[in-house]
């Protein structure tokens, strides 16, 4: 940027700068999604969860709500007045 500011001018300067940091903004982006891991073969899981409760008909949830599956562990209370509870794995949302 400083060649291009002695060379030509302060506002090709500043749009050089302003490319340059698009086009690294753009890569850095491109670059986590693309090198992001992916395991298909990873389940939800709730692991030494706190208490849940609800009043009034709401859903206290202290497990894996999934249609997938899960794995939960060593999970808190779940109450509920008037309405839904779970504590361990359940498809039922």
């Amino acid at each position: 940027m400083a060649t291009i500011w002695v060379l030509m001018d302060l506002n090709a300067a500043g749009q050089a700068a302003s490319v340059i940091g698009c086009v690294v903004g753009i890569v850095g982006l491109l670059f986590t999604l693309l090198s992001a891991p992916r395991r298909a073969d990873a389940a939800p899981q709730a692991v030494r969860t706190g208490k849940a409760t609800t009043t009034g008909g709401g859903r206290a949830d202290t497990g894996v709500v999934s249609r997938t599956g899960g794995q939960a562990e060593d999970t808190g209370d779940a109450t509920s007045q008037g309405g839904a509870t779970n504590a361990g794995v359940t498809d039922s949302f």
